[in-house]
């Protein structure tokens, strides 16, 4: 890997581990709160993590909010996964240029609506 796509990798890898978190924070603070364990555990990398992302991905349409909310919690979660595997696969298949844009994307859509979610600006928008 060039230094360049090193240093790319790197720092998008530390930012998805704080989108975990920031994920994790935003789903215990539901109504019927969604626990998610850590994504490091003792030994490293914790798969149960993600794993558990998904299932809560499926609880949060029990969740009581709007069904505006639980779509855009729903995204949140598959952006957060779309960043992580797209590290997984430049991690396994090389630094393909497209794979790490890919990662730089999904942080900003994670970003944009999390930010959404916790201003309340997503209840605004009009239900299909």
């Amino acid at each position: 890997m060039e230094d360049h796509d090193k240093e790319r990798f790197l720092h998008y890898g530390e930012h998805v581990m704080e989108m975990h978190e920031h994920l994790r924070a935003l789903l215990h603070s539901l109504p019927i709160p969604v626990v998610v364990p850590d994504f490091i555990g003792d030994d490293g990398p914790n798969p149960e993590a993600v794993f558990a992302l998904d299932r809560a991905r499926h609880l949060i349409e029990d969740e009581p909010i709007s069904r505006t909310r639980q779509t855009s919690y729903q995204d949140l979660i598959i952006e957060w996964m779309t960043a992580y595997e797209m590290l997984v696969l430049t991690r396994v298949a090389g630094p393909a240029p497209w794979r790490l844009d890919c990662v730089e994307f999904a942080i900003s859509r994670f970003t944009v609506l999390a930010e959404m979610i916790e201003s309340g600006e997503v209840d605004e928008i009009d239900e299909p």
